[in-house]
């Protein structure tokens, strides 16, 4: 009760006009009234020692039961506004999301390398936690104001940006002497703000922004506040390679990690930030593995391996996969340390190259997990096939031959066609993304339960196909079984075909594992499409873009970066608060 009467008693001492600020406030000035205040003056105390003023010193703590009862009242207010503005801003995620009401904003890049050769955005990836619940999705995680997205280029160099409210902010070539010739150093330079985005009453003209009044004309001013900042930049390769998978990831022990791949030659790097630096010099390359793969690396993935006997043995994990049919986990925690690797499609020439992969979403350890709901590898290949694999058991097989010289994969946990024909020409699956718990129940036989998960898939077709994969402990280990088996059955929550795209699939998104009612994709096609995963529904579609979209990184609930446009990058902002009349012009 004292604590309670304490947390009132601060509430009441905030300004009626004062922002209550929520972990989805938008508010960015308001500071927290803090419990004790120290001040130093010089005026009276000729010591300058600080002078201590006890914002509790006027409570009467013994007061009358009346006063208690205010206080509590009032607590208990506090507490439902801010569920109800929790729950407002919820409501118009949802909306906006459903809807397709955003605004957009950004940033652009150098458009040439340090050698004069034309330099794109080749990829963007949003920051991973060490944290099990958020490893999948950051989006899910309460993320502060300055969030941050890591790009990688067509020229080998990676940058770090701190995202801002500006509508674009554009990064020149400056001379740097501390920099060697081969890097290229980036400051931003002004440019002029032509966005309507969330602004009232505004609208493009010849002339630039027009707005129907000289408040309006404040408001906009007033909004541009924030442009975004490089906080890294560093070139990861000497050749010049495109970056063409990149990993932002926070461990453990809170190291800022930057896993990247370029070329074709299979080699992986790993940098350590420090993050008390800024800029450029600030980057450590802790490992260069180079021994696992032979082609081209076409996944990487942080992930977390829960333990199921203690929390404290969770691991920090890089799932890396290559065309050439290998896979290999390298312990993070251990500068790269290399954990296992197989050739798992060597022999198997039904499959053929590995195209893409994912990782099923990782269980936090809680003392209660469910006893068959492990970490699956997915792979896709040039066949149509899906391959999966327990990452657990592809561990304990690296344990059991530690002492042979070939390693040898165990045999799939499943395999199925999931597009094209019998023959399989040209019906390679070209995207794959682990989506979360499915929508079958949970059934129990004997000792073992089946639990359901959500796999979805994209063809080089075009086609988008949503699975469930069901997981059942046996005596030979862990059984997955896929559904729906045949293309005459149906899922009875859930759509199963997607068509809209035209071309092949390049990525496939969701806005948070909490929410599996609606997802997104891209592909060849320029386009970004955002379907209904229970009735099929292509809810709309995000065009604009100069080339393929490659990436889609969510950095919270409300926002969306995307790659495909050249030498910049998009952020879809959907925290806006009405529809807006005007289209948007993106005159970048």
């Amino acid at each position: 009760m004292i604590t309670l009467l304490l947390l009132a008693a601060v509430l009441s001492a905030v300004p009626s006009g004062a922002a209550f600020v929520t972990p989805y406030s938008r508010s960015h000035n308001t500071k927290p009234v803090a419990g004790v205040a120290t001040l130093t003056s010089s005026g009276s105390n000729d010591n300058n020692e600080p002078i201590f003023y006890d914002d509790f010193g006027d409570a009467d703590f013994g007061g009358s039961s009346s006063m208690a009862s205010q206080s509590m009242s009032s607590l208990s207010s506090r507490m439902s506004e801010t569920k109800n503005l929790e729950a407002s801003y919820d409501a118009k995620l949802a909306r906006n999301w459903r809807r397709g009401n955003w605004g957009v904003r950004g940033f652009g890049l150098e458009k040439t390398s340090a050698s004069g050769k034309p330099a794109i955005v080749s990829v963007v990836a949003a920051p991973t936690s060490s944290a099990s619940v958020d490893i999948s999705l950051p989006q899910d995680k309460a993320l502060p104001e300055d969030r941050k997205v890591a790009v990688g280029r067509s020229d080998g160099s990676i940058f770090i940006i701190q995202l801002g409210s500006d509508y674009l902010t554009s990064f020149v070539s400056v001379s740097n002497p501390n920099e060697p010739a081969t890097s290229q150093w980036m400051s931003a330079a002004d440019v002029e703000d032509k966005s309507n985005n969330d602004r009232p009453k505004t609208k493009f003209g010849d002339g630039g922004i027009e707005s129907d009044s000289t408040e309006s004309k404040q408001q906009l001013q007033q909004s541009q506040s924030r442009p975004f900042q490089i906080i890294h930049q560093f070139q990861a390769t000497e050749s010049e390679e495109p970056i063409h998978n990149l990993v932002y990831h926070d461990t453990i022990e809170g190291i800022q990690l930057i896993c990247a791949a370029a070329g074709e030659s299979g080699a992986i790097k790993i940098w350590s930030l420090d993050t008390s630096e800024s800029r450029s010099h600030g980057e450590e390359l802790v490992a260069s593995l180079t021994s696992d793969h032979s082609s081209k690396i076409i996944s990487l993935e942080a992930m977390v391996i829960p333990s199921h006997k203690a929390a404290e043995d969770e691991r920090n994990v890089l799932f890396s996969a290559s065309a050439d049919g290998t896979v290999a986990l390298h312990d993070l925690d251990k500068k790269g340390e290399l954990i296992f690797s197989c050739q798992c499609l060597d022999e198997m020439k039904t499959f053929g190259q590995v195209t893409c992969a994912d990782v099923s979403n990782p269980t936090s350890w809680d003392g209660g997990c469910d006893e068959n709901d492990r970490d699956v590898i997915f792979l896709g290949t040039s066949s149509g096939y899906v391959v999966g694999f327990v990452a657990e058991e592809l561990m304990a097989a690296a344990a059991s031959s530690a002492k042979n010289s070939d390693e040898v994969c165990p045999v799939p946990s499943i395999q199925f066609r999931a597009h094209g024909n019998d023959s399989g020409a040209g019906e390679a699956v070209t995207a794959i993304r682990c989506g979360g718990h499915g929508t079958i129940p949970n059934t129990t036989v004997g000792t073992s339960r089946m639990t359901s998960k959500i796999l979805l898939t994209g063809g080089e077709d075009g086609a988008v196909k949503q699975w469930e994969i069901l997981a059942q402990q046996s005596t030979f280990g862990i059984r997955l079984e896929h559904w729906p088996r045949m293309s005459s059955q149906r899922m009875k929550r859930r759509h199963h075909l997607f068509k809209g795209h035209d071309g092949a699939v390049t990525s496939i998104s969701q806005q948070s594992k909490y929410d599996s009612s609606k997802f997104l994709t891209s592909g060849n096609d320029g386009s970004i499409r955002v379907w209904s995963a229970t009735d099929g529904e292509q809810l709309y579609t995000m065009d604009g873009f100069t080339s393929y979209v490659s990436s889609l990184a969510c950095l919270g609930r409300d926002l969306l970066v995307t790659d495909g446009s050249g030498q910049y990058v998009c952020v879809h902002d959907f925290s806006i608060d009405d529809d807006l009349d005007a289209g948007y012009d993106l005159d970048w």
